[in-house]
């Protein structure tokens, strides 16, 4: 039997999928790859999906060291999709990871009515996890002073990651290569910086976001970020439609472990009710926390 041509498989997409662009937004000093479980089943459902390098945000794979922009420019950047996806489709979903969470919520208190919907996963807006160490509130002294010249984070085991597959794939990776699918082996003081820089304009801004539903992945046992995320989410945001989904079989990297299949059926599902205009799964007007048991 002979496969069946892209445009046969264009034409049974509904219009309303279609007219809904996906923008995708990986973790720190990382790349797409760490996002390509829910790409391959947006895309397969058919939706016009947008994985986004940015120009000191991601990793470089072409420099020999890596050197953030101000987090402003990442906005920047993300704004001038959004603004081209616009006017090309009839709504824009961003979809962020743990730092790419932070990135989705900056750009939409800037973009405003131009994203429609958000799917926020292992957002850290706190840094609470069970393997952060008390240490980690003297970072600023990193991040701000000239300290920070001579400082930088070596990603370690788990590596986000409960799998212990993935997590022997991942080390094998490291040991010849800068990046893997959980991100760079080293992040440096100024991705950091800026990352921090992120967070406070977020959290100082929250109320800001206008898209009308949200929804928030998040593993129980996230050992870079507790559930206490979620508070803040559900505290700060005014949008109508909030849900949260908490994981139970995976660490802070959910897009590659264990439940990474629940993942992306879940941001599926999330795309076709925003498509579709009935309101994301779940939900029934204006909610507060909902947390939803894998």
């Amino acid at each position: 039997m002979s496969a069946r041509d892209p445009a046969d498989l264009l034409s049974v997409v509904h219009p309303a999928v279609r007219r809904t662009a996906v923008v995708l937004l990986h973790g720190l000093c990382s790349t797409p790859d760490e996002l390509l479980t829910v790409q391959s089943a947006l895309r397969s459902s058919g939706y016009p999906v947008h994985p986004m390098a940015i120009g000191g945000y991601s990793f470089d794979a072409g420099a020999p060291l890596q050197h953030a922009l101000p987090y402003e420019r990442w906005i920047d950047a993300i704004e001038a999709r959004v603004k081209t996806l616009r006017a090309q489709h009839e709504r824009v979903l961003l979809v962020g990871i743990s730092a790419g969470s932070s990135l989705a919520l900056g750009a939409a208190i800037r973009c405003g009515s131009d994203v429609d919907a958000l799917v926020l996963m292992s957002t850290t807006l706190r840094f609470d996890g069970w393997a952060i160490p008390r240490t980690r509130m003297l970072l600023p002294l990193a991040f701000y002073t000239p300290l920070g010249r001579f400082w930088q984070y070596r990603e370690c085991a788990p590596y986000g990651v409960k799998n212990e597959r993935v997590r022997a794939w991942i080390e094998r990776e490291l040991r010849h290569r800068k990046v893997s699918r959980a991100g760079s082996s080293v992040l440096g003081v100024s991705h950091l910086r800026e990352h921090d820089r992120l967070i406070r304009h977020v959290k100082r801004n929250l109320h800001q976001v206008q898209c009308g539903t949200v929804l928030a992945l998040h593993a129980r046992q996230d050992e870079v970020a507790s559930l206490a995320n979620l508070d803040i989410l559900a505290r700060g945001l005014r949008c109508r439609e909030f849900r949260s989904v908490v994981l139970h079989n995976s660490y802070h990297m959910i897009s590659i472990d264990n439940d990474r299949q629940q993942v992306a059926r879940e941001t599926v599902a999330f795309a076709d009710a925003l498509a579709h205009g009935i309101g994301a799964p779940g939900t029934s007007g204006a909610l507060p926390l909902h947390l939803v048991p894998a």
